[in-house]
């Protein structure tokens, strides 16, 4: 377990070390829940456009699937108790932290295992692929690298191990997993090609 951890916290401190002044701001802004609000909205027309009265079933599977995973990772966090990296004493002299536009230095909150945006991100991307893109690789490649990218962000602004991260995309595909079994019975009555 110590050479997990080790190499954990070297691949976190590499990612985080890769800082500039102006990726600062850029990397805060992608870490931003509120900035990908359009985004969702977007996909959400998109699907009720698609799917006329039929999409409500795929809003309720984005919507369940958000919620296990979000609350899931909340309740992980709070068993797991696993420190931040900037809120680790012993990172302090290595990690890069960014200011808030406040002033403040952005740490986020005390526990981060696993990490609830790339668990989203995880779940979001999947709906998207799968109800969005029909499938299209272009789709595919673009939403993963905004997953990917929002993952990176994480631990770029040293709120996130690489492991929180990788850790919160399995959880937010298991979430996705499970909630799209649970309705499977009502998607594939009303959607042909579930």
């Amino acid at each position: 377990m110590e050479t997990i951890t080790h190499i954990d916290t070297v691949v976190t401190l590499f990612c985080n070390g890769l800082h500039t002044s102006w990726l600062d701001s850029v990397m805060y802004w992608i870490s931003d829940r509120f900035v990908w609000i359009p985004l969702y909205v977007l996909v959400i027309l998109f699907v009720v456009k698609k799917w006329k009265n039929k999409s409500i079933w795929l809003i309720i599977l984005l919507f369940l699937s958000v919620t296990l995973s979000d609350q899931g990772c909340n309740l992980l966090k709070k068993n797991t108790k696993r420190l931040r990296p900037s809120h680790r004493i012993e990172l302090e002299q290595n990690i890069h932290l960014i200011e808030k536009p406040d002033g403040e230095l952005y740490r986020g909150g005390q526990f981060g295992f696993p990490s609830s945006h790339a668990s989203n991100a995880m779940v979001f991307s999947l709906f998207v692929f799968f109800f969005v893109g029909n499938r299209k690789m272009w789709i595919l490649v673009a939403i993963f690298f905004w997953a990917a990218l929002l993952g990176y962000s994480r631990i770029y602004l040293g709120v996130h191990y690489w492991l929180d991260v990788e850790c919160g995309y399995l959880f937010g595909a298991i979430c996705f997993a499970i909630t799209f079994l649970l309705l499977r019975v009502p998607l594939k009555k009303y959607l042909r090609f579930v």
